[in-house]
């Protein structure tokens, strides 16, 4: 489970290997293992050494990281501190990888080194009916029914195409263009649910829509859709909050210079178990827009 789990948020065997401290052809091994298992290819290669997931191995992921989160958070309960030290949090592990990790360190710095921050994903569609009942804030779009005081957002929604420098220089005339004449250039889009998060039909209905309906490749995982665009498979749109660290590190570049904002955004929600817990408090006036 950890050599498929690790192999498919990398989309690559050797940096799974890296991280598992141990071999590629362990990593190849196992997969090959599970494959054989299933009677079902979890991955199909494209280009020369890229991989990416199969229908079925993206089916397999989610179920993968929400079982090994749960594990995880067994192991935490069984050996973490008391219950009112321990902060449990729900989210998307897009969420959890794009927002809490790069911050998570200063957050735990802002609660204090003895307390501890317990991390559980979901996709959305379980969030409402199968959310575990110690959790005390959870991180989502939709605020309908919310009551302001219960709430903060923590990314005001703002959007802009992002693209990998190469893509953007293989590409510079067309980019160099109004939108409303970026003809022929692939898309990246989301293929989940919506669940109130900004669209390329929102951007382009507030920079210019393309004459020629664009072309979509759509994926099921927005951390998987940015490491397509990082390997220069089209144009992504990139959440401001989100890609910092992508564009930090050069991966990823913007291709217009402005963000288009809109009045919506991610919010981080205290549960009825949260309003009384002094920790989720306090956590919540922590976290910045």
């Amino acid at each position: 489970m950890q050599a498929f789990e690790a192999a498919a948020r990398h989309c690559n065997f050797s940096r799974a290997a890296e991280e598992l401290h141990t071999s590629q052809s362990a990593i190849s091994r196992h997969i090959a293992n599970l494959e054989a298992r299933f009677n079902a290819l979890l991955f199909d290669r494209y280009q020369k050494r890229k991989l990416v997931l199969s229908q079925q191995g993206e089916l397999f992921y989610r179920a993968v990281v929400s079982g090994l989160d749960n594990i995880q958070a067994a192991i935490d309960s069984i050996s973490s501190m008391a219950q009112s030290d321990q902060l449990t949090l729900a989210c998307t592990h897009e969420i959890s990888h794009l927002y809490l990790l790069p911050r998570f360190e200063r957050l735990q710095q802002a609660l204090g080194s003895d307390k501890s921050i317990r991390i559980m994903t979901y996709e959305y569609d379980t969030m409402e009916s199968a959310l575990d009942p110690r959790i005390d804030i959870v991180i989502q779009y939709d605020i309908s029914g919310v009551a302001a005081e219960d709430r903060r957002c923590i990314v005001s929604e703002a959007v802009r195409p992002v693209a990998a420098p190469a893509f953007i220089e293989r590409h510079r005339e067309v980019l160099a263009r109004a939108p409303a004449e970026w003809v022929g250039l692939p898309f990246l889009d989301l293929s989940k649910y919506n669940y109130g998060w900004a669209t390329w039909q929102d951007w382009f209905g507030a920079s210019g829509r393309p004459a020629v309906e664009p072309e979509f490749t759509h994926f099921g995982n927005y951390v998987y859709l940015l490491e397509a665009a990082a390997a220069g498979r089209g144009l992504a749109l990139g959440w401001r909050g989100l890609i910092e660290r992508h564009l930090q590190s050069g991966v990823l570049a913007p291709v217009v210079e402005d963000y288009v904002s809109f009045d919506r955004g991610i919010h981080a929600v205290l549960t009825a178990r949260g309003r009384g817990h002094p920790l989720a408090q306090q956590f919540m006036s922590c976290l910045e827009l």
